[in-house]
């Protein structure tokens, strides 16, 4: 049985819980959810929380021993998180995060993918991230649109507020050419459903619509069971 370790590395329980209500162990898979403990920020919204998050995780998964108790590692923060590269230092086992799980996972299922995010931040470091995982700029990546929406918001705020925003921003990446939106924050967790909806209200094309954190279970266990 191959056990993985899903991180939330923020320190929001609700953000976990939605990881906990829509992540389905493939066969043969035990999964268990770690959330960043209580110093680390609530939402990682920019290079700052993001460097905090990573300390913070870092130091307590290493501190109760964690890296010797489970298989692979899931990162899920949409970035190319500190704590990824931290924990590859840390261990041989396999460690993904689940941005990098996203694009290689919408590579093999259509033609061009884009993203939608929350907030501001990170929007242009985005950009970077996905030209580094490519290695080169590659006109397959559509673009990225932000939806204004905070991280803890998605999981805690106004429903209707959400839903609006979150089919805006899909119809909005899927004018711009995806045929694949990438939902690009683990608050997201389970929305695919809403985004081929504002797709659909737009009147534009079916589009694919990947969860990282989803396709990062799949990626991880497959490492996890070839060692």
């Amino acid at each position: 049985m191959v056990s993985l370790l899903i991180i939330n590395p923020n320190s929001s329980e609700s953000v976990t819980q939605g990881l906990q209500e829509t992540l389905v162990p493939p066969p043969g898979t035990q999964l268990h959810f770690y959330t960043a403990p209580p110093e680390g920020p609530p939402a990682i919204n920019d290079v700052t929380t993001g460097v905090a998050s990573a300390q913070a995780c870092a130091v307590d998964i290493v501190h109760k021993g964690l890296i010797n108790q489970y298989d692979g590692f899931l990162v899920c923060c949409f970035s190319d998180h500190a704590l990824t590269h931290v924990l590859r230092e840390k261990t041989t086992k396999p460690v993904v995060g689940i941005l990098e799980s996203a694009v290689a996972h919408a590579l093999f299922v259509g033609q061009r993918f884009g993203i939608i995010t929350t907030g501001t931040g990170y929007k242009y470091i985005h950009y970077a991230e996905v030209r580094n995982f490519l290695g080169a700029t590659s006109d397959r990546f559509a673009g990225l649109v932000t939806t204004g929406l905070g991280v803890v918001e998605l999981r805690e705020g106004d429903q209707k507020r959400i839903e609006a925003k979150v089919k805006e921003s899909s119809a909005k990446i899927a004018e711009q050419g995806a045929d694949v939106i990438l939902l690009g924050c683990a608050g997201m967790a389970g929305m695919e459903g809403l985004v081929k909806k504002g797709v659909e209200e737009a009147g534009l094309p079916p589009v694919r619509v990947i969860d990282g954190a989803k396709a990062g279970v799949e990626f991880l266990a497959g490492l996890a069971r070839l060692g």
